[in-house]
């Protein structure tokens, strides 16, 4: 083999590899003045977003929470501004009364209490301050395996998490939302 042929071969070997390995990749997302280095195994590129999600990079960025997993069984993490979210919310809808007033409502380590019809429900703690603040609202899917989908939307500091999940892993959250919160403190540069 020649030279020329032997040191083409291996152009070709470094770029492939150069190329690959550029797909990996981590993505730096900002939100609320904190900078993040997410894997790209994790991070839900902003083209793949439903079109009801924010689109920019000040508005937020979304993780999935077990990427390992088959993918009916995923859930997905939208990070975004708890400020920004509230200053949208405007006092209205239950964000409001659960992440933007001005006490915080303590959902961790209680039951949950449903409220609701067999269409759309949502689920408070169950603690008489949380009469009236679902952080949990679902409604019912068509599809074999999905009992319901939901979406709990909870404070973390500066940030405000939207975790997906089945209704019926309701008792995951707490563990969930702790996996979310510690993969951001991991990725925070």
């Amino acid at each position: 083999m020649s030279a020329a042929r032997t040191l083409s071969a291996f152009m070709v070997a470094v770029g492939t590899t150069a190329f690959l390995l550029g797909g990996c990749a981590n993505a730096e997302e900002q939100v609320a003045g904190h900078r993040y280095d997410v894997s790209s195994a994790y991070l839900v590129p902003k083209s793949d977003y439903p079109f009801f999600l924010p689109k920019s990079q000040d508005e937020g960025f979304i993780f999935t929470l077990n990427p390992e997993a088959e993918l009916r069984q995923q859930r997905s993490v939208l990070v975004q501004s708890r400020v920004d979210v509230c200053e949208r919310a405007n006092g209205s809808g239950y964000v409001s009364r659960t992440v933007c007033g001005p006490q915080t409502v303590e959902w961790q380590g209680h039951g949950w209490r449903r409220t609701g019809d067999d269409t759309w429900w949502t689920y408070s703690p169950d603690t008489p301050a949380a009469v009236d603040a679902p952080f949990v609202s679902c409604h019912k899917m068509e599809i074999e395996g999905h009992p319901g989908l939901c979406k709990a939307s909870l404070p973390s500091g500066d940030l405000l998490l939207t975790i997906s999940l089945n209704d019926d892993e309701l008792p995951k959250l707490r563990e969930n939302f702790q996996r979310a919160v510690s993969l951001l403190r991991d990725w925070e540069v």
